[in-house]
């Protein structure tokens, strides 16, 4: 495998309609994901077989799990254990942009 050097501002896109997530990168271990969120978009709860791993690039957000919500930002990695409930919300009223990071096929 080569070396590569993702481009973020080049592979953000947004839809009024609802959030887009791309993956931008992937192998047979992992996948890393694009997550581009507009005010009022959100990510709902769910819950993966392993680790997933949330970098905040730009903007901030709510991070939900269970019943709790926390505010992130830009600078802040959010690491959830396997089988936690998470999800993150757009509750700011500028774009929200999250790198993921899961194992392959999480």
């Amino acid at each position: 495998m080569k070396t590569q050097i993702l481009d973020i501002p080049k592979l953000k896109k947004f839809s009024d309609e609802k959030r887009v997530q791309e993956t931008i990168w992937s192998d047979d271990h992992a996948r890393i994901s694009m997550l581009c969120m507009k005010p009022g978009q959100e990510i709902i709860t769910h819950t993966h077989h392993g680790n997933h791993i949330w970098m905040v690039i730009e903007g901030k957000g709510e991070f939900l799990s269970g019943k709790d919500s926390r505010t992130i930002e830009v600078g802040q990695i959010v690491v959830v254990p396997a089988f936690e409930d998470h999800g993150i919300r757009n509750s700011s009223g500028e774009n929200l942009v999250i790198a993921s990071m899961t194992s392959k096929g999480d």
